[in-house]
């Protein structure tokens, strides 16, 4: 794994994201769909150009909070999250991931959510990660081999009770990526070994795209 130390949000960190499956994008390797080539093809195949980003109220507040969230997780676990730039897969350059925080041995990391007011009710009691956040957190196992243990962390100030929601999960955590008819029940291992196979095939699918496209 390397890391690449830049300032997330800047034009050269969305740059060196550019044409990369990211912690957003592990739903589409597990996807059976062609989605997720078409679209790192058509980065291929285009140089990047700096834009705005569009960003929503939702997504300022969001990283107005999270150095604070940071924190606050820190103080929570006894450890000392780092957030980086951009992770890079050490075999497969098409994988990365932005992390929220990790430590500086590798071993832990941490993906950071400042829900609204309903949502992050609905995480407390429910206790679990919501499941259009879980591909994200495998990603993390997926790009850092070293890793033992992710969390996963809610934070809102507002909340007088339960600003804090904290769920971990490790190599051993059984993740369901199935539906409520047929589950598919795997652990995250399983899954880390599942998303790599697929990532490997995915980039000779761009690359072999790619000499068909030359001629």
């Amino acid at each position: 794994m390397k890391r690449i130390n830049i300032e997330q949000g800047t034009p050269e960190w969305h740059e060196t994201r550019y044409g990369k499956v990211g912690g957003t994008k592990n739903k589409g390797l597990l996807t059976d769909s062609d989605v997720l080539l078409v679209a790192l093809l058509g980065c291929r195949m285009e140089d990047y150009e700096d834009e705005d980003s569009f960003t929503s109220a939702a997504m300022d507040r969001g990283n107005e909070l999270e150095p604070e969230a940071r924190k606050q997780l820190n103080a929570y676990t006894s450890l000392e999250f780092k957030e980086v730039g951009w992770l890079q897969h050490s075999t497969i350059p098409l994988l990365g991931i932005s992390p929220d925080g990790i430590t500086d041995d590798d071993r832990f990391s941490a993906e950071i959510k400042c829900f609204g007011k309903d949502k992050h009710t609905r995480t407390i009691l429910e206790g679990v990660i919501p499941k259009e956040h879980i591909n994200q957190c495998l990603h993390y196992f997926v790009i850092n081999p070293k890793l033992e243990k992710h969390y996963f962390g809610v934070f809102r100030p507002e909340n007088n009770l339960a600003p804090l929601f904290v769920k971990s999960i490790t190599r051993d955590s059984v993740l369901d990526f199935g539906t409520k008819r047929k589950p598919d029940l795997k652990t995250v291992a399983e899954w880390v070994a599942i998303s790599i196979e697929l990532a490997e095939k995915l980039q000779i699918d761009i690359d072999l795209a790619i000499e068909k496209l030359k001629f």
